[in-house]
């Protein structure tokens, strides 16, 4: 699967994601270039969990420009809007099957 945007709300303002899909549950995200985190689906296929930028780069994602803004990193800490995300990215994966 190619590489997306999706648009969500945060504060009333609209944040264009760029998801880069690793495989069928896996998903980098990325804020105007810069690497804000992973989202991932469990086993079951139900339910969202995310990783930081920081916590990715502990693994090592050198490629990529780290957004360590507390705007951009408190996207993967709010579990509303990695829902909120994951639904987009449900939406958008459904509409290109």
């Amino acid at each position: 699967m190619d590489p997306f945007n999706i648009v969500i709300r945060r504060n009333s303002k609209p944040l264009t994601l760029n998801i880069h899909p690793k495989d069928s549950t896996d998903f980098i995200v990325l804020f105007e270039g810069a690497l804000v985190g992973e989202l991932f689906l469990d086993e079951q296929g139900r339910t969202w969990g995310a990783l930081s930028a920081r916590e990715l780069f502990k693994d090592g994602h050198k490629g990529q420009r780290c957004d360590v803004s507390v705007d951009c990193e408190g996207l993967m800490f709010d579990k509303e809007l990695i829902n909120r995300i994951g639904r987009e990215i449900l939406n958008e994966r459904n509409l290109n099957d």
